[in-house]
Order: structure tokens, then sequence, then C-alpha cells
């Protein structure tokens, strides 16, 4: 039998994992194609909406660029021809252009676009807070798609300006900016600017319808502007509307001296005052402003003004100083203890009344009440006081004058010829004979009278003021809603005292400036609530009187001649002034002493002028002179006055930007958005 063979069969050994089939790698290729194809695609869709987006962003910007362009075209327009902003009764708005096509900078025509541009009054139209308008520029595409920009103009004020003038010329000379002068604030003349060799600093710009001579002595922080369009003041009949508006709340004065340049005919004067109604220890509430109005007997002008009865040669004799005096201890006085004359405290006794024996009784009782002091000593003392000269009473601490009509004048403004109109019957002696506070208030005196405002007076001011309540006239609408900020004189009116709240005062004559005029908040501090603006159809004037000249007290003497009888020796002037037919200047700034108030290392006569807001005049007046005479410039600029001029105060006709805003172009109807923007009535 056969043997049997066993073969043994070979295999290969196949790693593990899958086995390749046949296509895959085509299914790959496929999937590599349709995912390039797809990035491809996207490629270009997104090259195509970039290019959609491009030239969505150039439209949207050409139609920005259009509206703008437009805004500025209106805007130029309503400079040029002011008038177009007239509206008629029942119309809100005018279009000064209608599907306007418009020309880029390259000379071509932008495709496609075109622009509608809308003017109209904006705002309060009474001009109390400023003149408005608005420009509505529309710009659309043939689609309806569009941009719509509004720009809000305000009138360019007066106010802006720190100093402004027609004419750089004093009574033919041609005056400087010199020796140092720094002026802050915007500075413009319609005539050639001269700055002499000393050099002057400008700390805003500096614009002139003319040209400066003596440029390479100023330093200007904010450039030059030369040859600049003049700007004009308002015409007289342009302020008619002022005496209306003051007639509004009873504010309209009639003057008793008639408009003129002459500042010494003055009979009526407003005397600005800031009352703690609160008693919170300060004035500067808004509803603590106030002012009263006097008015001078005929003949009286020189007490009202507060002049020395004296020369600069001859002294005046004791019984003539009717206003100058000194502060005394005096008794309780208990005849008119209501009116808040209170227990022993300093009182005024004018120079006139030391001669006589009740002033000496009372300063003895007052030595006796306030010091202790035995009687023999008080009488000695004050038989001392009684027999003093006129140099020996005004060199006592705290010697000063006070204007006329003055409550602390108590014993040469009342007479016994004179109704005392608290108790119907005349004036008694105890009334007469004794010093004057602040609380020892005559209505009707030797020397003129105080005018009551027509209204009530509110029960606030009753409570706070007993002695004068009748006579505050306030300034806040809240005790007056009529009130529309404007006070209008009809002639020459003096003005001093501390202002609360916003005012312009309106003079057809002179005003004159007797005292110092400041605000109860001070603004230097920043604090944009008090504003006084001053327009005079005459002159602005710095009395020459008194209280801010020192007077030859003792004129034989060589030596401490002139006093100083002010509370303080400066003088302060918070105001922006625009003096429309000549200038604003100092009376008699040439002459009076050189050397005896002085502003801080300067030898003057009568010390520095601290005016904080701006001066717009004719022509450009003298304040003093290089000699010493008339007063030393400290001028600074009142911010507040740009932002918050004076009520109704006049405009240059210029408009500026105030306001940018963006419209929504969906549904826009120009009427209706005007319509929206009516002015009060």
């Amino acid at each position: 039998m056969p043997a049997i063979r066993h073969h043994a069969r070979r295999y290969r050994v196949r790693p593990t994992g899958l086995e390749p089939r046949r296509g895959v790698a085509l299914v790959f290729v496929l999937m590599f194609v349709v995912a390039m194809a797809a990035l491809a695609m996207g490629s270009i869709f997104m090259a195509s909406n970039s290019n959609l987006l491009a030239k969505s962003y150039d439209k949207e910007r050409d139609l920005r660029f259009a509206a703008e362009m437009a805004l500025a075209i209106g805007k130029s327009r309503v400079n040029a021809d002011p008038s177009i902003l007239v509206m008629g009764p029942d119309t809100l708005d005018k279009a000064i252009l209608l599907g306007q096509t418009l020309t880029g900078a390259d000379n071509k025509t932008i495709p496609g676009i075109t622009v509608n541009v809308y003017v109209g009054p904006t705002g309060s139209t009474s001009g109390q807070f400023g003149r408005f308008s608005s420009i509505v520029a529309e710009a659309r595409d043939a689609r309806g798609n569009g941009f719509i920009r509004r720009l809000e103009l305000t009138q360019e004020s007066f106010a802006k300006f720190a100093y402004w003038s027609n004419s750089e010329t004093s009574n033919g000379s041609i005056i400087y900016f010199n020796n140092g002068d720094e002026l802050w604030g915007p500075v413009w003349s319609n005539d050639n600017i001269n700055i002499g060799s000393g050099g002057a600093t400008f700390h805003d710009q500096v614009a002139t319808a003319g040209v400066v001579n003596g440029k390479s002595y100023g330093t200007y922080a904010k450039g030059v502007l030369e040859k600049q369009p003049a700007i004009k003041l308002p015409s007289t009949t342009s302020l008619s509307n002022f005496q209306t508006l003051a007639n509004t709340a009873g504010w309209s004065l009639t003057s008793a001296d008639a408009a003129s340049n002459n500042e010494t005919q003055v009979r009526d004067r407003i005397e600005f005052l800031a009352v703690d109604l609160n008693h919170q220890n300060d004035s500067t509430d808004a509803n603590e402003g106030f002012f009263r109005y006097y008015s001078a007997n005929s003949g009286n002008e020189k007490y009202l003004r507060g002049d020395w009865p004296g020369s600069s040669s001859t002294a005046p004799s004791l019984s003539s100083v009717t206003l100058c005096g000194d502060f005394h201890w005096a008794p309780k006085d208990t005849v008119y203890a209501t009116s808040g004359d209170g227990a022993s405290h300093l009182k005024f006794y004018p120079a006139a009344v030391h001669a006589q024996t009740w002033f000496r009784d009372q300063i003895k009782q007052g030595y006796i009440d306030h010091y202790g002091w035995p009687a023999q000593t008080a009488l000695d003392s004050a038989n001392k006081e009684q027999s003093q000269s006129l140099k020996g009473i005004l060199d006592n601490p705290g010697a000063r004058c006070f204007l006329a009509g003055d409550p602390h004048l108590v014993a040469t403004d009342r007479l016994t010829t004179i109704k005392d109109p608290q108790t119907g019957a005349n004036y008694v002696a105890a009334a007469i004979n004794k010093g004057g506070t602040d609380t020892t208030f005559t209505p009707v005196g030797a020397y003129g009278s105080w005018k009551q405002w027509a209204a009530v007076p509110n029960d606030t001011i009753k409570k706070y003021r007993p002695w004068d309540g009748r006579y505050l006239i306030p300034i806040d609408r809240s005790f007056n809603s009529n009130a529309r900020g404007v006070i209008f004189a009809s002639g020459n009116v003096a003005v001093s005292g501390v202002v609360n709240g916003r005012i312009t005062l309106y003079a057809k004559g002179t005003i004159v400036l007797l005292d110092d005029l400041r605000y109860a908040n001070d603004p230097v501090k920043g604090v944009c609530h008090d504003i006084l603006g001053m327009i005079s159809d005459k002159d602005i004037v710095v009395a020459d009187n008194a209280l801010n000249d020192p007077p030859p007290v003792d004129p034989s003497s060589k030596t401490a001649k002139y006093y100083s009888l002010d509370d303080t020796k400066d003088f302060y002037l918070h105001a922006v002034m625009m003096a429309l037919g000549n200038s604003f200047r100092v009376e008699n700034y040439a002459s009076g002493p050189t050397d005896t108030n002085d502003c801080y290392a300067v030898n003057n006569g009568r010390g520095c002028i601290f005016l904080a807001g701006g001066i717009i005049q004719q022509n450009r007046g003298a304040v003093g002179t290089s000699t010493g005479t008339g007063y030393t410039k400290r001028y600074s600029y009142d911010h507040c006055a740009v932002v918050n001029p004076p009520p109704y105060f006049p405009t240059t006709g210029r408009f500026v930007d105030n306001r940018y805003l963006e419209l929504d172009p969906a549904g826009f109807n120009d009427h209706q958005y005007f319509k929206s923007l009516t002015p009060d009535p």
C-alpha cells in the first residue's frame, strides 16, 4: 500500500486592518474637487459681497458728503442773507434748494444724488436766550435711500467779545494796547488795532477789519485775523422792543433827566441788591435778587452821584459833608426797633452831625453800653469826637461816603418837614437824630425818594425785609411771572450794587456807574448764574465822585491830602457793556491824585478797575493816564457771557454752529419736522 504524503499549505500572513477596496481613491478625489469648487464659489460670493458692500459704503459716503455739503451751502446762504429766515404768518420753513445736484472737489457732479435744503427759525424767537435757526439738508439717491442732517445755528452775541470797538481813537487820538496790557477773551475792532512798544498779550483770538499796527509787539495765544468783513453795531431802532419787554414786568422807568452825554445830569439810580431771604448766610439763591429805584429831587444831582462837596484847593465846611462820615458805637434804638435796628452796635454818623449835642450824647452812651466805661470817661471821649475836624473824622477807621438815599444817611436825609411813611406823621427828632444802619431805610428824604413796586410784596419778602419790602423789585420770575429780564430807562440813569439774576439794562441816555457793580455769584468761580448787560445810546461812565476818586479832604496839607472813602479802594465791575453813542470811559480820568490808592505795584490815584465781562463801544474810551491819574486796567473775561448771554442782548448777525444732529430719513417730512420745532409765541 503506497504511503500517504501530507503536503503542508503555505499561507501569506496579512497585516491586520481593513483591506483596501477598489474606487476609494476616486471618492477622495471627487470630494477634494467638490471642496475646492465650494471654496472657489465662496470666494466668488465673498468678492461679490465685498464689491456690493464697497459700493454700499461708497453710496453712503456720497450721501453723507452730499448732506454735509448741502448744510454748508445753507449756512453760507443764511449768513449772506439772514432775511431768508423771515417767515410768513403760516410758514414754518423755507426750501432754498430742491432736487439740486452737487459738484464735488474734483469738479464733477456727484452721480445719482440730489439734495433738498430747508431753513427756518427754531427754538425761542423772543431773543431772551439768543436767536436760533435750523438748516436741514436731505440727500437722496434714485432709490430713495438717503441721509438727513440738521445744523442748529445761533446768532453770535456781542456778549462773546471781551473787547470790541468800531474806532480805536478817542477825541482824534489813536489809543494803543501797551505797557504789558493783557486781554482775556476775543478781541475785535472795525478799525486798525495799534500795539505800542511796551507790548500786549492777547489770550484769545484777535480780529480786525483793518490791520494790526505794531504786530510784533504783541503776543497772541490764538492768532490774528486781519481785513475781515466789518461787523456793525445794532441801531437804536433795532432795540425799540426793549421798552415793551420792560413794560411787561413794570420795569420801564421814566428818567427825571433827559438822555444826554452829560454824566453830571442824572437824577435816577438803580441799586441792585442780593438779599438773604432764608437766613442761610448767603444771598446767592435764585429768588434773592432785587433792585431798588431812586429819584433825586430837582437840583440834587450832586447828592445822587455822591459828589465831594469841596474842590481840589478848598476844603468843604463840616456842615456841607452830609454823605461822608464814620462809624461809632451807639445805644440801642428804642424808637425803630421793629425796623431791625437792634441792640447797641456800630452805626454811621455823617460828618455834618458830629458837632451836635445829640451826637455826643449818643456815642457817650454807646461807649458805656458797649465797653462798660465809666460815665465821665465816656463823656470825655465823646467830647473829643464832637470837636473833631473834618480831617480828624475821616481819619477814623471805616470812614466812608454813601450815595443819596442810602439807609446809613438817616441823620441827614430825614427832616421834620417830611412825613414818615410808617406812621403817616412827620419825622420826629428821635427818628432823625440817630446813627444809620442797613435797616434805617428812608423812603422819602431830603435828597429824593425811593419808588414803590406796584405789586404787593411776597410774604417772604415782607417777613425778612419789613423796613423796605415794598421798595424791593424782585428779579426772579417766582415773584414776578411777567419778568423778561429787561430794565428800560428813558434818559440818563446811575447804577451800583450786587446783581443776583439775569438782567439787561437799556438806557436811552448815559449810564453812570456810581460805585462797585458785582455779581452775587463770583464769575471767577465759573458759576454761570448771574449776568448783567448794559446798553446805552450814549456813554457808559465811571463817575468821578467821593466813593471812586479819593477826595482832597485837607487841601492845605502837603501829605495825606487825598482819602479813600469807599468800602474798597478799587472799582469792581461785572457786566457786558455796549456804548452805542460813544464809549465806556472814566469821568475826569486825567485829573485827581496820582499816587493814593495804587493798583498792586503800579502807582496811581484811583486804584485798579477790575472788569469781568466785556466792552463793546463805538469809540475807544480812556480810563487813566500814564502819569497815574484815573485807574489801571485789570480786565478779565466772563466765559459765561458766551454760553449764557444777557437777555435779548444784541447779536452781530453772523450765525455760528450750535448743535449738529442726524435725523431718520424714513418718512421724513420737512413741514412736520419744523412744526415740532415751532418757536414759542
